[in-house]
């Protein structure tokens, strides 16, 4: 999950990459940078490092990103450093991601299954939810042996449900609403 802060300063990146028409070069960039600088334990430890001046840390980004990203990328790492947040880059990418999937008419959309799915159900859950959610879909699945079985997908904070357990969940409630409102617990609505 992003914090506002990262979601905040992914927005804003989007936005000047959106305005300069480099959206993709800028992903590319971005995840570069996130790569470099926090691919390496040793890398990330120093930049988290609060007795480290922001001077030293500033020049191990220069030296590892300058004239491999672009110019305004560089410029929000340095922000990033002199505000003690570089540790939000990973996020930062994140949301970036998502805004430019978003931009292009695409969701990433996480599926959880009892069982493990074959490439033809994946293929029907994939269209079954672009024809729902009227964008094209990318799928994630993972398996999560706590269903008792179908599957339950969520995207942008949305979960959409189609499983056993859901499918119980809807019978009680629509039970406890012929009873006269009260709920499968027992308790009056």
């Amino acid at each position: 999950m992003t914090s506002s802060v990262g979601r905040n300063y992914a927005r804003a990146l989007f936005d000047l990459a959106e305005v300069t028409s480099s959206r993709d070069a800028v992903e590319e960039d971005l995840r570069a940078a996130r790569d470099t600088l926090f691919g390496d334990r040793e890398v990330r430890g120093f930049l988290s490092n609060r007795l480290i001046s922001r001077v030293t840390k500033k020049n191990l980004v220069r030296a590892g990103l300058e004239g491999k990203v672009d110019g305004r990328l560089l410029i929000l790492l340095f922000l990033l450093v002199d505000r003690g947040r570089t540790m939000l880059l990973g996020e930062i990418c994140e949301e970036f991601e998502r805004l430019c999937r978003m931009a292009r008419g695409v969701r990433n959309v996480k599926l959880y299954s009892a069982f493990p799915l074959g490439s033809e159900e994946k293929a029907r859950i994939t269209s079954a939810l672009q024809t729902r959610l009227s964008v094209m879909v990318e799928l994630e699945t993972e398996l999560r042996p706590s269903l008792i079985g179908g599957v339950v997908a969520e995207s942008e904070g949305q979960e959409i449900e189609f499983s056993i357990e859901g499918r119980l969940r809807d019978l009680a409630s629509q039970a406890g609403a012929l009873r006269g409102g009260s709920t499968p617990g027992g308790e009056q609505g």
